[in-house]
């Protein structure tokens, strides 16, 4: 399986849609995925994804689902009295907590344990487990069972926050390495391959994340996350 997660084109956060100019990144990321064949495609319900979506897949008979699980991890945390968004925690503030490399205690230490974090991440999780499960591969412990036919390119239409909390469930990693060391700039994908050599016991490669040669540009380093 191949799966492709995006995030939406340059964001007019006010209205939540898409700017001119990410409307030509979509554009130019339809053009990009014109010769994928692409077996199934789901969405954010935020408008600014949901935009995306439509014009990336513009002259397919494919629908687009809406997942609630897919909407932007916008969970803020309290650092020092003020609420702010979970990858803005400075680096000399998170990495301090061993804690917090810990994928299955990650949220149940500091500002994040006072947060709505926990419940969200297992919301994300258990999403695309259900989605995988629905093309083939069964969420078994650490890595995937396929129980049917899963030779297929699956999109994703979303948010930074969600592809990093994604890319960290599928890589066995604490989202908070993610989301604090990853970046995605408008309409950046990752993909995601199953390593299929060892029968149907399956993992997760990461063969690029943050990719924008679409739009003919190179990542800058300063992007607005949400």
């Amino acid at each position: 399986m191949k799966l492709l997660v995006i995030r939406h084109g340059e964001p007019d956060y006010a209205k939540d849609c898409l700017t001119q100019n990410g409307i030509w990144q979509a554009e130019r990321l339809a053009e990009r995925l014109k010769s994928t064949d692409i077996s199934a495609a789901y969405t954010s319900p935020m408008g600014r994804a949901r935009q995306t979506a439509q014009i990336a897949m513009a002259g397919r008979s494919i629908p687009v689902t809406e997942c609630a699980w897919l909407h932007e991890f916008d969970v803020k945390v309290a650092y020092e009295g003020k609420p702010i968004e979970i990858w803005d925690i400075p680096p000399n503030s998170w990495t301090q907590t061993t804690q917090y490399y810990d994928k299955d205690r990650f949220a149940d230490v500091g500002a994040v344990a006072e947060s709505e974090v926990k419940r969200r991440y297992e919301a994300v999780c258990s999403g695309i487990d259900s989605l995988l499960l629905k093309h083939g591969l069964e969420r078994r412990g650490e890595i995937y069972h396929a129980v049917s036919e899963h030779d297929k390119t699956i999109v994703l239409f979303c948010h930074f926050g969600a592809t990093c909390v994604i890319a960290a469930h599928l890589l066995g990693i604490s989202p908070m390495v993610t989301l604090q060391g990853f970046s995605a700039e408008p309409t950046a994908i990752a993909t995601f391959c199953t390593d299929d050599r060892f029968g149907d016991d399956v993992n997760f490669r990461l063969h690029g994340f943050g990719d924008i040669s679409h739009t003919g540009s190179t990542a800058t380093g300063t992007v607005n996350y949400k």
